[in-house]
């Protein structure tokens, strides 16, 4: 009967153990590997593989049953002990990263991952001890039976499980109620597997509990992610909506229909030619509300050319307009460039009583980027007493982080008084 329920116990381990593994398994294949350029991230990846590798030693002790005695068992086991107690500082060390995240002006000081390294050599030591030695605990029959010195064979165990709660406590508002909620799994989860094992005969606890805690975190971990590009969809959306209206401000379509009307009595042909560009400029603006890719500069000088078509009926001879294009074959978010031609018209060009002139300059840079120059001899202005009023309005502002986040590029903007104004733009394309 002994001899069954031994067998019992130890098939049970095997199958919680490889269940365990497998699962782990598939975490690791599955895991975003864009992610693990977070330090977080990484931690958390290091901390599977851990596991994934104590698991297996633990596995192999159950699956040679070599008996009470056996040293390379006890060497396994002790192996997969110790290397809990890894798991848990690399834990305190993900934790850290965590509140830097949260915020940057408080993160938990260094000294605490030290202790906590301290903490978890003598724990392991004081467990190794242990294994040998039956006034800690002793293995019989696939049975701890722990004795007196239980307690302080666990000390260190003890010890970062306290650390570690206690600084979820303190920081709990800084990482928030969910963010502690899952960072807290790792304490709970292993101090209650520890509990129970004495009362489990013999049945391995901890590492089902270590997955557990793994599971939660990588469930925390897509979570974030899909709520990350569910947030960037919308900004997407938003600055897309964005263009959108600033394309078909009421003013802006008011002055080209009313210069469009008085052309009927004038010149019906030229307002004839006016109406088709202005129906071609506003089937491209919803097209770009449907444009979720790159597109090609010349698609963005198309727009660019019928918009000061419009703007050259509206102005005359008080618009001049250069093109300096030397370099065409590159990509960029949709109507990007357009928005620098805008302001340049309205707030340069049409700021002087004598018009003046926008030249459009493209060149290819040695890096393989290119460089976008909107140069406009208008009123110009002073750049610092400029920020945040109109000419950077939020749309321009959605220029540049669309900039920066699809082609890492950047937009440098000069400027002076009775001086005009250069918008620099630069794209780094990020396949190149």
């Amino acid at each position: 009967m002994i001899i069954s329920s031994e067998l019992g116990v130890r098939a049970i381990n095997i199958a919680i153990l490889g269940f365990c593994s497998l699962e782990l398994l598939i975490l690791l294949l599955s895991f975003p590997r864009f992610k693990l350029k977070n330090r977080a991230s990484g931690i958390f990846y290091a901390k599977m593989l851990v596991v994934a590798f104590l698991m297996m030693c633990y596995s192999f002790s159950f699956w040679r049953n070599g008996g009470d005695g056996d040293a390379f068992n006890i060497a396994l086991r002790a192996l997969a002990y110790v290397g809990i107690y890894a798991v848990y500082v690399m834990y305190i060390m993900y934790v850290k990263e965590h509140i830097t995240i949260a915020d940057h002006s408080k993160t938990l000081p260094d000294w605490v991952v030290y202790v906590s390294i301290a903490f978890g050599v003598v724990g392991a030591l004081l467990w190794n001890l242990s294994l040998f030695n039956p006034s800690f605990s002793e293995l019989s029959n696939h049975e701890l039976r722990f004795g007196p010195k239980f307690l302080a064979a666990h000390s260190g165990g003890i010890v970062l499980v306290l650390i570690s709660v206690i600084v979820l406590i303190k920081y709990r508002k800084t990482l928030g109620s969910r963010e502690t909620a899952m960072l807290m799994s790792m304490p709970i989860l292993i101090t209650v597997a520890a509990l129970l094992e004495p009362l489990a005969h013999g049945l391995e606890l901890r590492f089902p509990a270590l997955m557990i805690e793994l599971l939660i975190v990588y469930a925390h971990h897509h979570l974030e992610l899909e709520a990350k590009q569910e947030i960037g969809e919308t900004e997407g959306l938003r600055q897309r909506l964005s263009i959108t209206a600033d394309r078909m401000k009421p003013h802006y379509l008011y002055n080209v229909l009313t210069t469009i009307y008085y052309l009927c009595e004038t010149d019906p042909e030229r307002a004839q030619h006016a109406i088709g560009i202005f129906s071609e400029y506003m089937r491209s603006t919803l097209e770009a509300l449907e444009k979720q890719e790159l597109v090609e500069f010349t698609w963005e000088l198309h727009e660019i050319r019928n918009y000061l078509v419009l703007e050259k009926v509206r102005f005359g001879d008080k618009l001049n307009v250069i093109y300096d294009i030397e370099y065409d074959d590159f990509r960029l978010p949709p109507l990007t460039i357009q928005p620098f031609i805008e302001n340049a018209v309205k707030h340069g060009i049409g700021g002087k009583d004598d018009g003046g002139t926008i030249k459009i300059v493209s060149r290819k840079l040695s890096d393989g980027g290119a460089q976008v120059r909107v140069i406009d001899d208008g009123v110009g202005f002073d750049v610092e007493s400029i920020a945040g009023q109109d000419y950077m309005t939020e749309g321009i502002a959605n220029v540049r982080e669309r900039l920066r986040l699809e082609v890492g590029g950047e937009v440098t903007l000069t400027s002076a008084p009775g001086k005009g104004t250069t918008v620099m733009v630069t794209i780094r394309s990020k396949d190149r």
